[in-house]
């Protein structure tokens, strides 16, 4: 089994990415808030899984 990194949507739990580290899933949220149309993204949060 190995760790991996999912962007969840805060209230529903839909698995939105799925990444292989914390880096990459927090580069994936930071870039999706930088976006100029950030208000229509999800609040996302990081959840570690046995994939």
């Amino acid at each position: 089994m190995s760790i991996k990194y999912e962007c969840q949507d805060m209230f529903s739990h839909e698995i939105i990415e799925t990444f292989d580290t914390y880096d990459e899933a927090d580069n994936f949220m930071d870039a999706a808030y930088d976006m100029p149309d950030w208000w229509t993204t999800p609040a996302m949060t990081i959840v570690e899984v046995d994939k």
